[in-house]
Parts: structure tokens; sequence; C-alpha cells
């Protein structure tokens, strides 16, 4: 079982989601050019693991799902640190994903439940 700590040192771990859908310019692409592509972010994500990130899962967006993001699919990562996940959005950025894919992400620091929940209570917002 993958887990994301809520501290690892004095370092917290970030949270970090994409939600995505194609672009138009991915179905412009030939099949040959999307092989290719996808073959690059494999390896990509291939080398995560190395990197400290724990690759917690990647989906597709059941219909189904009761008040459902428009997204078609996902991925969630559990990063070292919040100056990790900045050089893995500039890395995305990067390859050139956002040519392709029309993406919005969530993230931020892993922390308890109850805590996150009872911050509700003080309407208390991310900084």
């Amino acid at each position: 079982m993958i887990s994301c700590h809520i501290l690892a040192g004095d370092i917290m771990q970030q949270i970090f989601v994409e939600l995505y859908n194609y672009g138009p310019a991915w179905s412009k692409c030939s099949e040959k050019e999307r092989t290719e592509f996808m073959k690059k972010v494999i390896e990509s994500v291939n080398g995560l693991k190395a990197a400290g990130v724990d690759v917690i899962g990647y989906g597709k967006n059941s219909h189904k799902t009761d008040r459902r993001a428009p997204y078609d699919f996902f991925c969630v990562y559990c990063v070292p640190s919040v100056e990790f996940q900045r050089e893995f959005e500039r890395n995305i950025t990067a390859s050139g994903w956002y040519n392709y894919f029309e993406q919005v992400n969530v993230g931020g620091p892993a922390e308890e439940a109850a805590a996150v929940l009872m911050s509700n209570v003080t309407m208390d917002r991310p900084s």
C-alpha cells in the first residue's frame, strides 16, 4: 500500500492531483505521434519513484461518480516537498503536455483529516 506521510523529517509532503481532458491538438496528432509522446511521458513517470514521488494512481473519471468533475482523467501523486512540486509542475510545462491536454491541478500539504475538516469551522482558507 502506498501512503503519503504527513511529515517527512521537517518537510511536509505534498499531495498533487492532475485532472485533464484531451485538447483539440491531441486529436489532430497521428496515432504514431501520440504513441511517441506517451512513451516519453511513461519514461518520466517511471523515473518519479527514484526521485521520491509516490505515484498513488492514474485513472479514468467514471461517469457514474457523484458530482463528477468535468475531467475524464486523473493522476494522484505524493511528492516530497513543495519545492519538488513546483519543479514537477515546470517539467510538465516543459514537456509540451499543455499543448495537448486541458488540465487543472490541485495540490497542497498532506495534513491530518481532522485538522483540515475543523479548519472549515473557522473558514481558514489556503494561504
